[in-house]
């Protein structure tokens, strides 16, 4: 079972951590507190995100039923076919998803309950004192998905030396070696990507109708 037990502040002291930056010099809290929000977001089209099963019944001649906000993609939706007391659920058919909202090609005639398995994206932390969404063990992505992001922005600011009158610059910090960290940052990133990443369920197919 996951836990989320992480605050945004406790992301933040560990970026700062890979970044040798204990306390705010080149990036400041609000700029990191965007890029955790940006990893955040952009962690569903790495194959990381959260599971939800929504649950409602159809409605008699209604085609058109709102998800859930968070909804990253339906993998699949079933039917009851039995009774609240006793279940049968089946595969349910002849839908599509857009706009955060299912659409039904045909419409009901009766009011069945259906269930529908989400992929679910995660909230932004909203403070630094409440809980990540995100389980503690992938947090260490949104670490790393970070400090590139981060290093990135040092790339694009040290291609204009007007800036280092501004911010102080060792004299061993360069383009070269900037990218030479974002390359090690990179490897470890992808690996924890491999490691967490969910891989689709087998799905039954039905190769005679």
């Amino acid at each position: 079972m996951s836990v989320t037990t992480t605050l945004r502040s406790d992301i933040r002291t560990r970026i700062r951590d890979y970044l040798y930056e204990s306390t705010a010099d080149w990036f400041t809290d609000d700029q990191l507190n965007r890029l955790i929000s940006e990893e955040i977001r952009s962690l569903p089209s790495k194959d990381i995100y959260g599971e939800a099963v929504y649950e409602t019944d159809l409605v008699v001649d209604q085609m058109e039923y709102a998800l859930p906000t968070n909804t990253a993609e339906v993998e699949k939706i079933e039917i009851n076919k039995g009774s609240s007391s006793s279940p049968s659920w089946e595969d349910f058919t002849g839908w599509d998803v857009y706009n955060n909202s299912l659409y039904l090609d045909w419409k009901p005639s009766t009011a069945d309950e259906i269930r529908a398995f989400l992929r679910t994206t995660f909230t932004n932390p909203s403070g630094d004192v409440v809980a990540l969404e995100v389980s503690d063990d992938i947090c260490e992505i949104v670490v790393w998905g970070v400090v590139i992001r981060a290093y990135k922005m040092v790339i694009g600011y040290l291609r204009q030396s007007k800036n280092w009158d501004s911010v102080s610059k060792k004299d061993s910090v360069s383009i070269t070696s900037v990218q030479g960290w974002l390359q090690e940052a990179k490897r470890d990133y992808l690996d924890l990507i491999k490691q967490y990443s969910t891989t689709p369920r087998p799905r039954d197919i039905n190769l005679v109708s």
